[in-house]
This record gives structure tokens, sequence and C-alpha cells, in this order.
């Protein structure tokens, strides 16, 4: 193994320090829709209270799902955060920005649900594309439709993110025929039409998302508005030129097509006005060479950002980069960091059961590895 500091070795497994140290309920926002490759909420937590200085900034350059800057929002941070996926941004700024109270958010609903109705009643669905009505009724579709335009012109970051958490499934509330949770598949051979017609009938679009928004503010979850919060579809460099300091950096960046980010969300992207998800993947979802350059690009920038003692921490598979000689990711990142005046100070394993997997049987990465760096 590369590691300079040769007593660094991946010996810590991280899930036994979570559960020694601290372990808490899961805010519902972290479930508003599904992501694949989501970080657990309680490692974030975990890692913001024992590597973050008190009050202050933490951003994740590469957000997801947003549950490291829902985690250090929650846990008294101001937060910024960015990725270049459209449904990764909006996801994010949903988990950022819900509604003060439940009857607030209700009460937009309901008027939002007048205007579908109207627009719903003269809409054309002609003008839709074909593949669409292999997913939906078309009613359904035709609401659909005109809910998340509506949502995205309105900037309802919250109200949309809902909509598209339940836009397709198997279950009973959500809005799809049978279909899997993660990537979009149809499962008509498991449900077919003449055996489960029920799930092939026309789903209220209000109905179900008034139930969603309800769920996931149950419990009255109390946030500071204060606290300052930014998400930017941006890159994870240039979305930092205007901050004089980032005071701790977590995040996960997507390494080498392990996971397809557009692919998996290419149904949720298509309402979004993301049309071309493959163009997309080639971005988020980077070739070796494409990955080795952005990290690169990344620790020149970051290093720029940090002072000494602050904390980067990095969330990556247990990957090879390159087989002769042996150079695991995390290595290879080290390496990178270290060029950037970073020093490895800690070097966790979390290994990854399949109950975790959205893609199920996706053997390609067993483990991730967390590595904390500190800047020199």
């Amino acid at each position: 193994m590369y590691f300079a500091n040769k007593n660094l070795r991946i010996l810590e497994i991280i899930n036994a320090t979570i559960q020694k140290e601290f372990i808490k309920p899961i805010n519902k926002l972290h479930q508003l829709s599904p992501y694949v490759g989501k970080i657990r909420p309680e490692l974030a937590t975990y890692l913001i209270k024992n590597y973050c200085s008190v009050n202050g900034t933490i951003w994740d350059p590469f957000c997801g799902s947003g549950t490291i800057p829902l985690e250090a929002w929650i846990n008294g941070h101001s937060v910024f955060a960015s990725d270049l996926n459209l449904y990764a941004y909006i996801l994010t700024l949903g988990k950022l920005n819900p509604p003060a109270t439940l009857d607030n958010a209700i009460e937009k609903l309901k008027k939002y649900n007048k205007i579908v109705i109207n627009q719903a009643f003269k809409f054309d669905k002609d003008t839709l594309p074909i593949w669409l009505f292999d997913f939906f009724h078309p009613q359904t579709l035709i609401e659909l439709y005109i809910w998340t335009k509506l949502l995205h012109q309105k900037e309802e970051w919250f109200l949309l993110s809902c909509l598209l958490g339940i836009l397709h499934h198997q279950r009973p509330g959500f809005l799809s025929y049978p279909c899997s949770h993660g990537a979009p598949y149809l499962r008509s051979n498991k449900y077919s039409k003449e055996l489960f017609p029920e799930m092939y009938e026309y789903r209220n679009v209000f109905v179900r998302l008034e139930k969603k928004v309800t769920r996931t503010l149950a419990g009255g979850a109390k946030f500071d508005f204060n606290l300052n919060r930014e998400v930017f579809l941006q890159n994870a460099h240039s979305s930092l030129i205007d901050k004089p300091r980032v005071n701790t950096i977590i995040t996960s960046p997507p390494y080498m097509k392990a996971l397809t980010y557009a692919r998996d969300n290419r149904l949720r992207l298509w309402f979004l006005g993301v049309e071309n998800w493959k163009e997309l993947d080639k971005t988020v979802s980077p070739c070796k060479s494409d990955f080795k350059d952005l990290m690169k690009d990344s620790f020149s920038t970051w290093s720029k950002h940090q002072i000494l003692g602050d904390k980067c921490i990095l969330i990556i598979g247990d990957m090879l980069i390159q087989r002769t000689p042996s150079i695991t990711l995390s290595e290879y990142v080290t390496m990178i960091a270290e060029a950037n005046n970073y020093k490895l100070i800690r070097l966790f394993q979390d290994p990854i059961p399949e109950a975790r997997k959205i893609v199920k049987g996706n053997n390609r990465i067993k483990s991730e590895h967390i590595c904390i760096f500190e800047k020199l």
C-alpha cells in the first residue's frame, strides 16, 4: 500500500465507531426522494460532530442527495453545496428549504391544485412523448407533467422533491404503473395488468402528493432558518470562487462510473427538462481519466480556501484505480491531497451491506473508505 504514513491502515470499521459514539433518529427529510449511492445520515453526523469546528462552515462539492448538507444544517452549521446533476441540485434545495409548518405546505398545495385542474382540462396529451405512457395512466401523466412544470417555475423545491419522490414504484402511494423505485424499470412481468388491474388505474397526483408531504413533515422538526444555506448547479471548484474560506469539506465524489447517476434517475430528469441523460452521465459519472483530472483540479482549488488545521473528508469506494502496481482509489486520492498540502490523519472502512443498496446485486463496491485529511 502506498500511504506515506505507514501507520495508517484501514483497520477501523466506521460502523462500530458510530455505534459507540453517536446514534439518533433519522430526519424524515432524508427520505424525500431516492438516490443511488446515498451516504448514511448517521455517518454524516458522526463526521460533522467529530471533525468540524463549532459553528464553522461546511461545504459539500458533490452533494448528490443532500445528506451531508442537511445534517450540517441540523447540527447548526452554515452550508454550501454543489452538484452538476439537476436532480441532485433540486433534491438538496428541497431538503434545505422545507416549509415552516405543515399547514403552510398544504395551503400551497391546494392553491396549486386549482391551477393544475384548470390546465389539465385543456391539455393536449399528444404533445407528450409516447414512451412516457408506458409508465403512467394518461390522466395521471398529464397532471404530473403540469405539477412538475408549475412547482419548478415557482421554485417550490421541497414540494417538487416530494413529487419526484413518489414518481415511480409499485406501491399504491406512488404515481407510476408497477416500476422499480430506483432506476425506472417497469415490472409488468411480475405485476401484469390482467392480474393486478388496480395498479394500472388513474392515480390522483394531488392526493398522493399531500400524503407524501404530510408524512415527510410529521414530527415537526425544528430548523434554524437564519443559518446560511446555498446550493449551486456548478462543478466542484467554480462554486467556491467568491468564498474566502470553508472550514470543513465533506463529500463523496463520483468515482469512475461505479454508479450511473443520470441513467438511474432518467425519468425524474426528463420531468425536470433534462432529455439527454447519456450526455449528463459523462459528466456526473466520469471515466477514470476524467476522475483523475477532477480530483487534481478539486484539491488545487480546495487548498486555496482552507487554512492550517481545516479538515477535508472524502468518502470513496474501495476500487482500484491502477492494477500494476496496485493502487486503490483512496491511495491515489491521498497522493493528490499530499501534493496540495494536506495530510491524511485517519482512515475508516465502511462496509456496504446489500440492504443499503438501491441497485441490488451491484457488487462493484463492497465498502467505502473515509479519508480524513488535515490542511497543513
